[in-house]
């Protein structure tokens, strides 16, 4: 008996398209309904969280409560679920969380609050510094977010967060310390305006917020500016480093001038930094337009004006020729 070898494989490969075709609906299909849930559903949830920032100066063992206001900016009710993380921060700034920093222990606020649509939620939090709690600078960042934190072993929780960073000084052996370890030191500016970019590191244990001001004087002392030192009021945080910048201009300036930075920290700014910063103002656009204006008033002008006064005499000579 021949068995049509060929006919058997058609057969087969017929069946693997058709069920091809099969798999390939049925995903298309899932997708589709899943879009259409998409759309059915607004899931454009927005939350406001405040204040931005606390600030409490404690004693190891004492207990800190404040609240903590939310906000349900969507259109419809829906559950707000509290978020607490630690964070620090790179150069810039930038803040970066810590999901198992150690004070995250000391926080106690409720799991999750019913929030209706645009109504503002006061929500209390406990704060229990420990007896033995390190001396220094501690941070939180504690909020509310759409979706219920994330569990050990359980993926990850998809939600908008919004966080209040809330800054803790234990008091103890609090060090402030803080030192300049860059600076621009240019020499000579051609055109305004003037920038100085000085890195502030902070030595000490507990953040800072360095304050104060530059005072730009001539080389007669005459006091010429006055700049504001971290306008934007940054913290440094232990052990970080953040470049504060100053600009200064003005209509002219020739000649060396002295910048003295007074810089304050810590606890209620009482501990400063002084330096004097020396540079020289050469505005060569400037003297570029005085030095081509004498050159016309002293050398072009007088030229000008006395061959215009030979044209006249020169002019009068000839009606007179003629009359």
């Amino acid at each position: 008996m021949i068995i049509d070898t060929k006919k058997h494989e058609n057969r087969y490969e017929a069946r693997n398209n058709v069920n091809y075709f099969f798999r390939v609906f049925s995903c298309g299909l899932k997708i589709l309904v899943l879009f259409s849930v998409l759309l059915t559903f607004n899931f454009s949830y927005a939350v406001t969280v405040a204040p931005a920032k606390i600030e409490f100066n404690v004693n190891p063992g004492e207990e800190i409560k404040f609240s903590i206001y939310t906000r349900n900016d969507s259109e419809v009710a829906t559950y707000l679920y509290s978020v607490v993380k630690g964070f620090t921060e790179d150069e810039a700034g930038t803040k970066i969380w810590v999901e198992d920093a150690p004070e995250i222990e000391w926080v106690k606020i409720p799991e999750k609050v019913s929030a209706p649509p645009g109504e503002m939620i006061e929500v209390p939090v406990t704060i229990s510094v420990p007896q033995d709690a390190p001396p220094g600078g501690h941070f939180l960042a504690i909020g509310f977010g759409t979706a219920p934190a994330k569990q050990k072993g359980s993926g990850i929780a998809i939600g908008v967060n919004v966080l209040s960073l809330v800054y803790i000084n234990v008091s103890g052996n609090r060090i402030d310390k803080i030192s300049v370890s860059e600076f621009n030191d240019k020499k000579v500016y051609f055109s305004f305006p003037v920038k100085f970019a000085y890195k502030i590191k902070n030595e000490g244990n507990t953040y800072v917020r360095p304050t104060g001001d530059i005072e730009i004087s001539n080389i007669f002392g005459r006091l010429v500016a006055n700049l504001k030192v971290n306008e934007r009021e940054l913290q440094i945080l232990p052990g970080k480093e953040k470049v504060l910048e100053n600009e200064w201009k003005t209509n002219f300036a020739f000649g060396p001038y002295k910048a003295k930075f007074n810089i304050y920290y810590g606890l209620n700014q009482s501990q400063n930094l002084v330096f004097n910063y020396w540079f020289f103002m050469f505005p060569i656009k400037a003297i570029i337009i005085a030095f081509a204006l004498i050159i016309f008033v002293f050398f072009i002008l007088p030229r000008l004006v006395r061959k215009y006064n030979e044209y006249i005499i020169r002019k009068a000579m000839q009606t007179k020729k003629q009359s």
